[in-house]
C-alpha cells in the first residue's frame, strides 16, 4: 500500500490435503502437475521470500493466527521487516532484555493489562461492515536488526 493505493503482487492456490491425495481430481481441475499440498504458513513464507528476492518495497506483514509465528517471524526479522502476527489465546510469551520480566499466555497477559492500555482501531471495511479490533502496545523485547544482517540498522520491538 502506498499513497497511490494497494494491489495484489502475488497469489498462490491452497489445495486441501484431501484434494492433493486424488490425482484424478487434480487432473480434472487442471491443477499443474508440479503443484501439491503445502500448508498455508508454507505458502505465505514462499510468497514473502519471493517478494524479498524481487526487492518489492514493503515494510511489514500482517497475518492472522493460522500462519503461525516462529518460522514466518524469523524470516521477516532476518529481512528487517516489521510484522503483526495474530496468535492463539494460549500462545506463551516470555519477555527478554526488559527490566520488568513478563511471561504467560496471550490471554493472561491481555487480561492483566489495565483498560486504559487498550485502543480500538479499525482495520478497514469488510463485507459485513467496519472491522474493529482492540490493540494494546506492550514491549516484550529489544531486537537489534543487525543481529541477522549487518546492513540493517536500528532496533525493533517485539510487542504484544
Amino acid at each position: 500500500m502506498s499513497r497511490h493505493g494497494h494491489a495484489f503482487i502475488d497469489r498462490a492456490l491452497y489445495l486441501p490435503k484431501e484434494m492433493t491425495d486424488e490425482p484424478a481430481r487434480l487432473k480434472a481441475a487442471h491443477v499443474p502437475s508440479d503443484v501439491g499440498f503445502a500448508t498455508k504458513p508454507k505458502i505465505a513464507r514462499q510468497m514473502i521470500t519471493r517478494a524479498i528476492a524481487a526487492k518489492v518495497p514493503f515494510s511489514f506483514v500482517a497475518a492472522d493466527s493460522v500462519y503461525g509465528t516462529a518460522e514466518i517471524e524469523t524470516l521477516l526479522r532476518k529481512a528487517g521487516k516489521g510484522y503483526v502476527l495474530g496468535v492463539a489465546s494460549n500462545h506463551v510469551f516470555h519477555s527478554w532484555g526488559k527490566q520488568q520480566a513478563l511471561a504467560g499466555t496471550a490471554s493472561a497477559i491481555a487480561q492483566s493489562l489495565p483498560k486504559k492500555a487498550w485502543r480500538r482501531l479499525s482495520s478497514g471495511g469488510g463485507t459485513k461492515g467496519p472491522r474493529w479490533h482492540d490493540w494494546a502496545y506492550l514491549e516484550l523485547a529489544d531486537l537489534d536488526a543487525s543481529e541477522y544482517n549487518d546492513e540493517l540498522a536500528g532496533n525493533g520491538r517485539e510487542v504484544f
